[in-house]
């Protein structure tokens, strides 16, 4: 039996066929779901907490019933300090200007962006990444407005007592984060790579558009490695949240890495005390990136002064989005520090940059000279900038030597460390000891 060949199509009739099938599958009703079952699942001999005595409280969409948790905290934190001595400071970001945020993120379109677009954003799901993988919790922050007119932080949580209950989540989620209609400005940490490309794959299984990888983004982790890389043991929000806001977790808070397991337990037990942790740490999770986004702002803006490390973090990060003047600024104030520190010799350095940059190496010669005091390797670069000035701008070409050779002993002395580095550096500098030897010579004797 001969088969028949299957009739070509054109790439245009395959498109137009493929949305037709779309639409065929988005017109479907969706299905009747099962009878809500947050409070079905308890059973009676079972001594556990109500989901209500967390703050849960029961929301009905067109696709089930998930559980929503709504706190708010006024923006002074004065006030909220009086409610919770464990407040987040949200006080620098209250006073953030719209000039500030583009600073952070300067590829993500944020001109004159206000506080009320922020949607702050953490999930919690199952695992990182797999068909199977669901989301079970998601926390969001905003700026609204109470009655009276007063700005709150409005913390609401959204949680799947169950694997059927994620696509009520997802749509509450949707429709109070305004994601489809208000065009949010979305602000994670590390969610540009996994929170939002997760929420978008898990509404298109539930057959929702959500659109969260489509909004302007303010991926927190990016300024946060800018400033602190190397200058902190990790850039993990918890280990932010406690060197740049002074905050401490509760020994007592689930670690993201442990939330899964956590969920499992529930979903096994039914016990909604073993969800208390997990909301804790959601919710900091939030509170954190609300008050962290302030402080960066505050710092770039200079309505906060830092120092030591942070003022090392201020000066690289200010750096990176050209605005010189304010970083020499934190800069300066590192640089001057008494006492020897590797941030005190990096500061010497990225200040160096930039009078270099702007044309006063004049200025940066004494930042290199006392840098390039430093043992070991350290020296080399320093020094290496120094021959470059007097070769080539004072014309200094005896001290340009003095200095390529004072560098290679530095590299002789650190060969029995590094012959590979010591290798690469040598390999430079006699290159250079050559062409500023040939030059002087040229110098003592014109043609």
């Amino acid at each position: 039996m001969t088969l028949a060949p299957a009739p070509s199509t054109s790439p245009a009739e395959t498109r137009e066929q493929l949305r037709r099938l779309i639409r065929a599958i988005e017109a479907r009703p969706p299905s009747v779901p099962a009878p809500p079952r947050p409070f079905a699942v308890l059973r009676r001999d079972t001594p556990v907490y109500d989901l209500g005595t967390l703050g849960l409280e029961p929301r009905a969409t067109p696709v089930g019933v998930c559980m929503v948790r709504e706190v708010r905290t006024p923006m002074r934190y004065a006030e909220a300090a009086a409610r919770d001595d464990d407040a987040f400071d949200f006080d620098d970001l209250a006073r953030a200007s719209a000039s500030a945020l583009p600073l952070l993120a300067p590829d993500a379109d944020l001109e004159d962006v206000g506080l009320e677009e922020l949607l702050f954003l953490d999930i919690e799901t199952t695992g990182l990444g797999g068909a199977g993988v669901m989301t079970f919790l998601v926390a969001t922050g905003r700026v609204e407005a109470n009655a009276q007119g007063q700005s709150e932080f409005v913390l609401r949580q959204y949680f799947a007592p169950s694997p059927p209950d994620e696509a009520a989540l997802l749509h509450a989620l949707i429709e109070d984060g305004g994601v489809r209609d208000d065009d949010p400005v979305l602000v994670t940490y590390n969610g540009r790579a996994f929170d939002a490309p997760a929420l978008d794959e898990r509404a298109t299984m539930h057959r929702q558009r959500a659109g969260f990888d489509a909004l302007r983004h303010l991926d927190l982790l990016m300024p946060v490695r800018t400033a602190y890389r190397g200058l902190l043991p990790s850039c993990r929000l918890g280990e932010i949240e406690h060197a740049v806001l002074g905050m401490t977790r509760p020994t007592y808070e689930v670690s993201g890495a442990e939330t899964p397991a956590w969920y499992f337990r529930y979903l096994r037990t039914q016990d909604a005390r073993i969800l208390a942790p997990l909301l804790d740490h959601n919710a900091r999770d939030v509170l954190a990136l609300a008050s962290l986004t302030g402080r960066l702002a505050a710092v770039v803006e200079g309505t906060r002064t830092v120092e030591g490390v942070h003022a090392l973090a201020a000066g690289r990060l200010l750096a990176a989005r050209g605005r010189e003047t304010d970083a020499r600024t934190h800069l300066e104030r590192v640089a001057a520090a008494p006492h020897f520190s590797p941030q005190r010799e990096e500061a010497r350095l990225r200040l160096a940059v930039l009078h270099k940059a702007a044309g006063r190496r004049d200025l940066a010669e004494p930042l290199w000279l006392a840098a390039a005091a430093q043992p070991g390797a350290a020296a080399l670069r320093p020094l290496t900038e120094l021959a470059i000035y007097y070769e080539r701008h004072l014309r200094d070409h005896a001290r340009a030597l003095e200095v390529v050779e004072r560098a290679l002993g530095v590299v002789e002395g650190i060969a029995r460390v590094d012959a590979a580095l010591a290798g690469r550096w040598r390999d430079r500098l006699l290159h250079r000891h050559r062409r500023v030897h040939s030059r002087a010579d040229r110098t003592a004797h014109p043609r």
